[in-house]
């Protein structure tokens, strides 16, 4: 699926380049670095959501992975140009649902999808807390934009935000 421009201007966009030392023996991108590719477009997304660095020197909050998934639907190559898509999928009172889609830009196709499940925390001691009523309801207003931007339909997630619980409970 490609993208108009319109449509992309509503959601956070990162470009980069498949590097030498992505590439494994099978000639292609090595699949530790996918997720490794969604770093910068996180931490790009969260500052520009006003829940990044900011908000946790801010606040003393932040937010932890609970959860990861990757889906790989095509190889990526050295030198491929990549384009990475951030979106809020779903939200609750202290997880956020994030589906990051990467896509080779030049040839334009979906390459794969990483999905994360946050947890909101207060930094010290870390504890599990809910969003604040303001921050919670920018993620709101952000998710309702990102929903009228179509998804591949590959990019439908597998994580549910209903599927985390600790080890034991």
């Amino acid at each position: 699926m490609t993208l108009a421009p319109t449509l992309l201007e509503s959601l956070p966009i990162s470009r980069a380049i498949v590097a030498p030392e992505w590439i494994d023996g099978n000639d292609h991108m090595n699949a530790c670095y996918y997720l490794a590719i969604i770093k910068e477009p996180a931490i790009e997304a969260h500052n520009a959501w006003d829940y990044g660095v900011d908000f946790r020197v801010r606040t003393g909050e932040s937010n932890f992975v609970l959860e990861s998934h990757v889906r790989h639907f095509r190889e990526l190559k050295l030198g491929d140009p990549l384009l990475v898509s951030t979106r809020i999928v779903d939200l609750d009172d202290k997880r956020l649902h994030l589906a990051f889609e990467i896509h080779n830009e030049r040839e334009a196709y979906l390459a794969a999808v990483a999905e994360y499940v946050t947890i909101h925390v207060r930094m010290a001691p870390p504890a599990a807390r809910p969003f604040p009523a303001e921050l919670r309801d920018r993620l709101e207003r952000i998710k309702a934009a990102h929903e009228r931007v179509p998804m591949a339909s590959e990019a439908r997630g597998r994580l549910r935000l209903s599927i985390h619980t600790r080890p034991g409970q």
